[in-house]
Protein backbone atom coordinates (compact mmCIF):
# COMPACT_ATOMS: atom_id res chain seq x y z
CA UNK A 1 0.00 0.00 0.00
CA UNK A 2 3.04 2.57 0.59
CA UNK A 3 3.64 2.71 -2.89
CA UNK A 4 0.22 3.28 -4.31
CA UNK A 5 -0.10 6.19 -0.95
CA UNK A 6 3.17 7.89 -2.80
CA UNK A 7 1.61 7.07 -6.74
CA UNK A 8 -1.50 8.93 -4.47
CA UNK A 9 0.26 11.69 -3.23
CA UNK A 10 1.98 12.78 -6.01
CA UNK A 11 -1.82 12.43 -7.90
CA UNK A 12 -2.43 14.73 -5.54
CA UNK A 13 0.43 17.27 -5.84
CA UNK A 14 -0.71 17.65 -9.77
CA UNK A 15 -4.45 18.02 -9.16
CA UNK A 16 -3.84 20.72 -6.31
CA UNK A 17 -1.62 22.94 -9.36
CA UNK A 18 -4.50 21.94 -11.81
CA UNK A 19 -7.31 23.04 -9.62
CA UNK A 20 -5.19 26.46 -8.79
CA UNK A 21 -4.69 27.18 -12.62
CA UNK A 22 -8.84 26.60 -13.28
CA UNK A 23 -9.86 28.79 -10.54
CA UNK A 24 -7.45 31.59 -11.71
CA UNK A 25 -7.71 31.29 -15.12
CA UNK A 26 -10.36 33.46 -17.18
CA UNK A 27 -12.06 30.80 -18.32
CA UNK A 28 -12.60 27.11 -17.27
CA UNK A 29 -11.13 24.34 -19.60
CA UNK A 30 -13.68 21.57 -20.38
CA UNK A 31 -10.15 18.61 -20.50
CA UNK A 32 -8.96 19.70 -17.16
CA UNK A 33 -12.22 19.38 -15.31
CA UNK A 34 -13.18 16.37 -16.53
CA UNK A 35 -9.36 14.89 -15.94
CA UNK A 36 -10.05 16.72 -12.69
CA UNK A 37 -13.52 14.71 -12.27
CA UNK A 38 -11.78 11.43 -13.41
CA UNK A 39 -9.15 11.88 -10.94
CA UNK A 40 -11.71 11.99 -8.07
CA UNK A 41 -13.51 9.51 -9.36
CA UNK A 42 -10.93 6.98 -9.61
CA UNK A 43 -9.13 7.75 -6.24
CA UNK A 44 -12.41 7.84 -4.21
CA UNK A 45 -13.15 4.37 -5.76
CA UNK A 46 -9.51 3.10 -4.57
CA UNK A 47 -9.99 4.78 -0.73
CA UNK A 48 -14.02 4.57 -0.25
CA UNK A 49 -15.00 1.93 -2.95
CA UNK A 50 -17.31 4.49 -4.05
CA UNK A 51 -16.42 7.10 -7.18
CA UNK A 52 -18.61 9.23 -4.87
CA UNK A 53 -18.74 10.59 -1.44
CA UNK A 54 -21.78 11.17 0.60
CA UNK A 55 -21.08 15.25 1.04
CA UNK A 56 -20.28 15.46 -2.85
CA UNK A 57 -23.34 17.53 -4.76
CA UNK A 58 -23.93 16.71 -8.70
CA UNK A 59 -22.39 18.73 -10.91
CA UNK A 60 -22.34 19.17 -14.82
CA UNK A 61 -18.65 20.08 -15.36
CA UNK A 62 -19.94 20.92 -19.07
CA UNK A 63 -22.34 23.65 -17.84
CA UNK A 64 -20.25 24.53 -14.66
CA UNK A 65 -22.54 27.63 -12.95
CA UNK A 66 -21.24 27.25 -9.62
CA UNK A 67 -17.28 27.01 -10.21
CA UNK A 68 -16.04 28.21 -6.94
CA UNK A 69 -18.18 25.93 -5.01
CA UNK A 70 -17.03 22.93 -7.34
CA UNK A 71 -13.40 23.51 -6.62
CA UNK A 72 -13.92 23.91 -2.80
CA UNK A 73 -15.43 20.41 -2.89
CA UNK A 74 -12.74 19.11 -4.65
CA UNK A 75 -10.56 20.61 -2.54
CA UNK A 76 -12.44 18.85 0.80
CA UNK A 77 -11.74 15.55 -1.70
CA UNK A 78 -8.61 15.69 -1.59
CA UNK A 79 -8.05 17.14 2.04
CA UNK A 80 -9.79 13.60 3.01
CA UNK A 81 -7.62 11.63 0.96
CA UNK A 82 -4.44 13.04 2.60
CA UNK A 83 -5.97 12.23 6.09
CA UNK A 84 -6.63 8.69 4.73
CA UNK A 85 -3.05 8.41 4.05
CA UNK A 86 -1.84 9.85 7.46
CA UNK A 87 -4.11 6.91 9.18
CA UNK A 88 -3.48 4.25 6.79
CA UNK A 89 0.15 4.46 6.10
CA UNK A 90 1.45 4.05 9.81
CA UNK A 91 -0.93 1.15 10.13
CA UNK A 92 1.20 -1.64 11.61
CA UNK A 93 -0.70 -4.89 10.05
CA UNK A 94 -2.99 -6.01 7.65
CA UNK A 95 -6.21 -6.12 10.40
CA UNK A 96 -5.65 -2.39 10.64
CA UNK A 97 -5.35 -1.83 7.22
CA UNK A 98 -8.77 -3.70 7.03
CA UNK A 99 -10.16 -1.61 9.52
CA UNK A 100 -9.45 1.73 8.27
CA UNK A 101 -11.01 0.27 4.81
CA UNK A 102 -14.32 -0.29 6.59
CA UNK A 103 -14.56 2.31 8.71
CA UNK A 104 -13.49 4.74 6.10
CA UNK A 105 -16.39 3.10 3.50
CA UNK A 106 -19.30 3.33 5.95
CA UNK A 107 -18.06 6.97 7.31
CA UNK A 108 -17.81 8.52 3.95
CA UNK A 109 -20.01 6.79 1.62
CA UNK A 110 -23.84 7.21 1.34
CA UNK A 111 -25.39 4.47 3.08
CA UNK A 112 -28.05 4.00 0.60
CA UNK A 113 -24.75 3.56 -2.43
CA UNK A 114 -23.34 0.47 0.39
CA UNK A 115 -26.81 -0.89 0.66
CA UNK A 116 -26.96 -1.05 -2.71
CA UNK A 117 -23.50 -2.02 -3.65
CA UNK A 118 -24.46 -4.74 -1.20
CA UNK A 119 -27.41 -5.84 -2.99
CA UNK A 120 -25.63 -6.13 -6.29
CA UNK A 121 -22.84 -8.47 -4.54
CA UNK A 122 -25.69 -10.89 -3.15
CA UNK A 123 -27.44 -10.86 -6.56
CA UNK A 124 -24.05 -12.19 -8.20
CA UNK A 125 -23.44 -15.29 -5.40
CA UNK A 126 -23.90 -18.44 -6.78
CA UNK A 127 -27.42 -19.46 -6.68
CA UNK A 128 -27.49 -22.49 -3.96
CA UNK A 129 -25.55 -19.96 -1.52
CA UNK A 130 -28.38 -17.40 -2.38
CA UNK A 131 -30.61 -20.25 -1.60
CA UNK A 132 -28.97 -21.20 1.65
CA UNK A 133 -29.66 -17.40 2.90
CA UNK A 134 -33.41 -18.20 2.41
CA UNK A 135 -33.05 -20.63 5.58
CA UNK A 136 -32.07 -17.90 8.10
CA UNK A 137 -35.19 -17.31 9.69
CA UNK A 138 -35.85 -21.59 10.68
CA UNK A 139 -31.83 -21.08 11.44
CA UNK A 140 -31.49 -17.81 13.77
CA UNK A 141 -35.02 -17.32 15.88
CA UNK A 142 -32.60 -13.95 16.89
CA UNK A 143 -32.58 -12.69 13.47
CA UNK A 144 -35.82 -10.29 13.13
CA UNK A 145 -35.18 -9.33 9.48
CA UNK A 146 -34.40 -11.50 6.21
CA UNK A 147 -32.96 -12.32 2.69
CA UNK A 148 -35.12 -13.29 0.43
CA UNK A 149 -34.23 -12.32 -3.11
CA UNK A 150 -37.22 -13.91 -4.71
CA UNK A 151 -39.32 -10.55 -3.13
CA UNK A 152 -36.69 -8.28 -3.26
CA UNK A 153 -36.31 -8.59 0.58
CA UNK A 154 -33.19 -7.41 1.87
CA UNK A 155 -34.86 -6.33 5.15
CA UNK A 156 -31.38 -8.14 6.80
CA UNK A 157 -29.13 -6.58 5.02
CA UNK A 158 -30.31 -2.82 4.97
CA UNK A 159 -30.81 -3.08 8.85
CA UNK A 160 -26.81 -3.71 9.27
CA UNK A 161 -26.13 -1.36 6.91
CA UNK A 162 -28.35 1.39 8.48
CA UNK A 163 -26.18 0.16 11.61
CA UNK A 164 -22.79 0.79 10.71
CA UNK A 165 -24.15 4.35 8.79
CA UNK A 166 -24.99 5.40 11.75
CA UNK A 167 -22.73 3.43 14.29
CA UNK A 168 -19.68 4.01 12.90
CA UNK A 169 -18.10 6.23 15.83
CA UNK A 170 -19.31 3.62 17.94
CA UNK A 171 -17.32 0.55 15.72
CA UNK A 172 -14.31 2.87 16.03
CA UNK A 173 -14.51 3.50 19.65
CA UNK A 174 -14.58 -0.74 20.43
CA UNK A 175 -11.96 -1.44 17.90
CA UNK A 176 -9.71 0.80 20.00
CA UNK A 177 -10.58 -0.94 23.34
CA UNK A 178 -10.05 -4.45 21.96
CA UNK A 179 -6.95 -5.85 23.52
CA UNK A 180 -5.74 -7.95 20.84
CA UNK A 181 -5.21 -9.23 17.40
CA UNK A 182 -7.72 -12.08 17.52
CA UNK A 183 -10.12 -9.44 18.80
CA UNK A 184 -9.72 -6.95 16.12
CA UNK A 185 -9.57 -9.76 13.46
CA UNK A 186 -12.60 -11.14 14.63
CA UNK A 187 -14.58 -8.03 14.94
CA UNK A 188 -13.61 -6.87 11.35
CA UNK A 189 -14.40 -10.12 9.69
CA UNK A 190 -18.04 -10.05 11.70
CA UNK A 191 -18.59 -6.28 10.34
CA UNK A 192 -17.41 -7.33 6.84
CA UNK A 193 -19.48 -10.14 6.33
CA UNK A 194 -22.58 -8.17 6.36
CA UNK A 195 -21.74 -6.67 3.15
CA UNK A 196 -19.27 -9.78 1.29
CA UNK A 197 -20.95 -12.69 2.66
CA UNK A 198 -18.07 -14.23 2.41
CA UNK A 199 -18.50 -17.62 4.04
CA UNK A 200 -15.16 -19.64 3.88
CA UNK A 201 -13.56 -16.30 6.11
CA UNK A 202 -15.87 -15.85 8.81
CA UNK A 203 -15.53 -19.96 9.45
CA UNK A 204 -11.71 -19.12 9.41
CA UNK A 205 -12.82 -16.94 12.79
CA UNK A 206 -13.64 -19.74 14.62
CA UNK A 207 -11.79 -20.81 18.00
CA UNK A 208 -10.71 -24.02 17.96
CA UNK A 209 -9.17 -24.60 20.94
CA UNK A 210 -11.61 -24.07 24.01
CA UNK A 211 -15.06 -23.67 24.66
CA UNK A 212 -17.30 -21.27 23.75
CA UNK A 213 -16.92 -18.73 27.10
CA UNK A 214 -13.90 -20.41 28.38
CA UNK A 215 -10.51 -18.99 26.43
CA UNK A 216 -7.69 -20.22 28.63
CA UNK A 217 -5.19 -17.43 27.05
CA UNK A 218 -7.48 -14.26 28.41
CA UNK A 219 -9.78 -15.72 31.00
CA UNK A 220 -8.28 -17.01 34.82
CA UNK A 221 -10.47 -18.90 37.24
CA UNK A 222 -9.80 -20.32 40.23
CA UNK A 223 -11.31 -22.08 43.42
CA UNK A 224 -12.97 -18.90 45.06
CA UNK A 225 -14.87 -18.26 42.43
CA UNK A 226 -18.62 -17.41 42.37
CA UNK A 227 -20.18 -18.26 38.95
CA UNK A 228 -23.05 -16.89 37.49
CA UNK A 229 -24.60 -18.98 34.52
CA UNK A 230 -27.45 -16.59 32.76
CA UNK A 231 -29.10 -18.52 30.46
CA UNK A 232 -28.33 -22.13 31.85
CA UNK A 233 -29.82 -24.29 29.64
CA UNK A 234 -29.41 -27.62 30.51
CA UNK A 235 -26.09 -26.79 32.30
CA UNK A 236 -24.03 -27.73 29.33
CA UNK A 237 -21.89 -24.08 29.94
CA UNK A 238 -21.44 -25.07 33.50
CA UNK A 239 -20.04 -28.54 32.71
CA UNK A 240 -17.42 -26.85 30.67
CA UNK A 241 -16.45 -24.24 33.20
CA UNK A 242 -16.26 -27.26 35.63
CA UNK A 243 -13.84 -29.54 33.51
CA UNK A 244 -11.92 -25.92 32.25
CA UNK A 245 -11.15 -24.64 35.59
CA UNK A 246 -12.17 -27.61 38.30
CA UNK A 247 -12.27 -26.17 41.80
CA UNK A 248 -15.01 -22.91 42.88
CA UNK A 249 -16.97 -21.82 45.75
CA UNK A 250 -20.33 -21.46 44.11
CA UNK A 251 -22.36 -21.48 41.23
CA UNK A 252 -25.49 -20.30 40.30
CA UNK A 253 -27.55 -21.39 37.42
CA UNK A 254 -30.83 -19.49 36.09
CA UNK A 255 -33.08 -20.78 33.28
CA UNK A 256 -36.72 -19.53 32.70
CA UNK A 257 -37.70 -22.94 30.30
CA UNK A 258 -39.70 -25.47 32.69
CA UNK A 259 -39.29 -28.02 30.73
CA UNK A 260 -35.37 -27.24 30.11
CA UNK A 261 -35.23 -26.19 33.92
CA UNK A 262 -35.90 -29.70 34.69
CA UNK A 263 -33.23 -30.80 32.92
CA UNK A 264 -30.76 -28.47 34.01
CA UNK A 265 -32.22 -29.61 37.91
CA UNK A 266 -31.16 -32.89 37.16
CA UNK A 267 -27.16 -32.43 35.34
CA UNK A 268 -26.51 -30.67 38.54
CA UNK A 269 -27.46 -32.73 40.62
CA UNK A 270 -23.76 -34.14 40.87
CA UNK A 271 -22.02 -31.32 41.35
CA UNK A 272 -21.29 -29.68 44.56
CA UNK A 273 -22.65 -25.86 45.59
CA UNK A 274 -24.61 -25.63 42.58
CA UNK A 275 -27.57 -23.80 42.62
CA UNK A 276 -30.13 -23.98 39.97
CA UNK A 277 -32.59 -20.64 39.42
CA UNK A 278 -35.35 -20.71 37.64
CA UNK A 279 -35.77 -16.74 37.19
CA UNK A 280 -35.65 -14.48 34.56
CA UNK A 281 -32.59 -11.73 34.68
CA UNK A 282 -33.07 -8.16 33.95
CA UNK A 283 -32.65 -4.74 35.09
CA UNK A 284 -35.58 -5.33 38.04
CA UNK A 285 -38.28 -7.70 39.61
CA UNK A 286 -41.08 -8.23 37.31
CA UNK A 287 -42.98 -10.54 35.73
CA UNK A 288 -42.61 -11.32 32.47
CA UNK A 289 -43.09 -14.22 29.68
CA UNK A 290 -42.34 -16.85 27.55
CA UNK A 291 -43.53 -18.86 24.53
CA UNK A 292 -42.08 -22.62 24.83
CA UNK A 293 -40.86 -23.05 21.09
CA UNK A 294 -39.50 -26.39 21.94
CA UNK A 295 -36.31 -25.27 21.38
CA UNK A 296 -35.25 -24.21 24.95
CA UNK A 297 -32.26 -22.65 24.31
CA UNK A 298 -34.17 -19.96 21.71
CA UNK A 299 -37.23 -19.36 24.55
CA UNK A 300 -37.11 -15.31 25.11
CA UNK A 301 -38.86 -13.63 27.84
CA UNK A 302 -41.33 -10.55 26.52
CA UNK A 303 -44.16 -8.95 28.04
CA UNK A 304 -46.60 -11.48 26.08
CA UNK A 305 -46.57 -15.23 26.29
CA UNK A 306 -48.21 -18.35 27.44
CA UNK A 307 -45.78 -18.92 30.80
CA UNK A 308 -44.92 -16.52 33.49
CA UNK A 309 -42.04 -15.84 34.72
CA UNK A 310 -40.07 -13.70 37.25
CA UNK A 311 -37.76 -11.39 36.58
CA UNK A 312 -34.83 -10.60 38.96
CA UNK A 313 -32.00 -8.23 38.90
CA UNK A 314 -28.80 -9.71 40.06
CA UNK A 315 -28.20 -7.03 42.44
CA UNK A 316 -31.31 -7.83 44.18
CA UNK A 317 -31.22 -11.92 44.21
CA UNK A 318 -27.36 -12.53 44.92
CA UNK A 319 -25.94 -11.08 48.03
CA UNK A 320 -22.07 -12.32 47.89
CA UNK A 321 -19.83 -11.13 45.73
CA UNK A 322 -19.75 -12.14 42.31
CA UNK A 323 -16.64 -13.14 40.43
CA UNK A 324 -18.04 -14.20 36.71
CA UNK A 325 -21.12 -13.86 34.83
CA UNK A 326 -21.86 -15.53 31.62
CA UNK A 327 -24.45 -14.18 30.14
CA UNK A 328 -26.76 -15.96 26.92
CA UNK A 329 -30.26 -14.67 27.11
CA UNK A 330 -31.22 -14.52 23.92
CA UNK A 331 -31.18 -10.39 23.89
CA UNK A 332 -31.97 -9.28 27.29
CA UNK A 333 -27.68 -9.01 27.40
CA UNK A 334 -28.26 -5.31 28.25
CA UNK A 335 -31.13 -5.67 30.80
CA UNK A 336 -29.21 -7.52 32.83
CA UNK A 337 -25.97 -6.05 33.24
CA UNK A 338 -28.56 -2.76 33.93
CA UNK A 339 -29.55 -5.11 36.99
CA UNK A 340 -26.02 -6.06 37.84
CA UNK A 341 -24.48 -2.39 38.20
CA UNK A 342 -23.44 -2.87 41.89
CA UNK A 343 -21.91 -6.27 41.30
CA UNK A 344 -20.00 -4.78 38.60
CA UNK A 345 -19.05 -1.14 40.79
CA UNK A 346 -18.35 -3.20 43.91
CA UNK A 347 -16.76 -6.07 43.06
CA UNK A 348 -15.89 -5.87 39.00
CA UNK A 349 -16.95 -9.43 38.16
CA UNK A 350 -15.65 -10.59 34.86
CA UNK A 351 -18.24 -10.55 32.08
CA UNK A 352 -18.43 -13.47 29.30
CA UNK A 353 -21.52 -11.70 27.31
CA UNK A 354 -23.16 -12.86 24.16
CA UNK A 355 -23.64 -9.89 21.95
CA UNK A 356 -24.97 -11.45 18.65
CA UNK A 357 -28.49 -11.49 19.71
CA UNK A 358 -29.39 -7.86 18.51
CA UNK A 359 -26.79 -6.48 15.67
CA UNK A 360 -26.54 -3.16 18.16
CA UNK A 361 -25.27 -5.26 21.19
CA UNK A 362 -21.87 -5.75 19.45
CA UNK A 363 -21.30 -1.89 19.93
CA UNK A 364 -23.67 -1.26 23.02
CA UNK A 365 -22.60 -3.74 25.80
CA UNK A 366 -18.91 -2.82 25.54
CA UNK A 367 -19.97 1.27 25.75
CA UNK A 368 -22.46 0.13 28.95
CA UNK A 369 -20.18 -1.96 30.39
CA UNK A 370 -17.70 1.17 29.84
CA UNK A 371 -20.20 3.37 31.21
CA UNK A 372 -20.53 1.41 34.42
CA UNK A 373 -16.60 1.48 34.76
CA UNK A 374 -14.29 2.19 32.70
CA UNK A 375 -11.13 0.07 33.75
CA UNK A 376 -12.90 -3.61 31.95
CA UNK A 377 -10.60 -4.48 29.22
CA UNK A 378 -12.18 -6.29 26.03
CA UNK A 379 -12.21 -9.25 24.21
CA UNK A 380 -14.06 -11.11 21.02
CA UNK A 381 -14.71 -14.59 20.42
CA UNK A 382 -16.28 -16.04 17.51
CA UNK A 383 -17.51 -19.63 17.93
CA UNK A 384 -20.22 -19.60 14.88
CA UNK A 385 -18.61 -23.12 13.46
CA UNK A 386 -20.63 -24.03 10.61
CA UNK A 387 -23.12 -20.93 10.69
CA UNK A 388 -24.36 -18.95 7.54
CA UNK A 389 -24.72 -15.88 9.86
CA UNK A 390 -22.53 -14.18 12.15
CA UNK A 391 -23.68 -15.86 15.15
CA UNK A 392 -21.94 -17.25 18.90
CA UNK A 393 -19.42 -14.45 19.12
CA UNK A 394 -18.99 -13.60 22.84
CA UNK A 395 -17.48 -10.08 24.04
CA UNK A 396 -15.18 -10.49 27.15
CA UNK A 397 -15.14 -8.23 29.16
CA UNK A 398 -12.11 -8.49 32.20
Amino acid sequence: MKQIFEQVLSIISNLKLLIDHEQTAKSTNINNLRDIDLTITEINDLFYHSGKLAFQKQYDILHLTEPKDYFNEMKQVIALWENSISVRNPAPNNVDEEFWDIYEYFKYVDKNVIYSNTIEHFKSLPEALKNDFLTLPKRYTFLKNKIDYGVNDFSLIEEHISLMSSEIEDYKWLYDHLADYRSKKTLNGIIKYWYTFDVNKMHKLCETLYSDYYDLDILKCDSKEVFVDLGAFIGDSVNDFINTYGDYKKIYAYEVTPRTFEVLKNNLAEFKDTLPIQKGVGKSKSIMYITDSGNGAGNSISSEGTIAVPVVSLDEDISEPISTIKMDIEGAEQDAILGSIKHIKNEKPKLLVSAYHIPSDIFKIPLLINDIRDDYTFYLRFNGHGCLWPCDYVLFAL
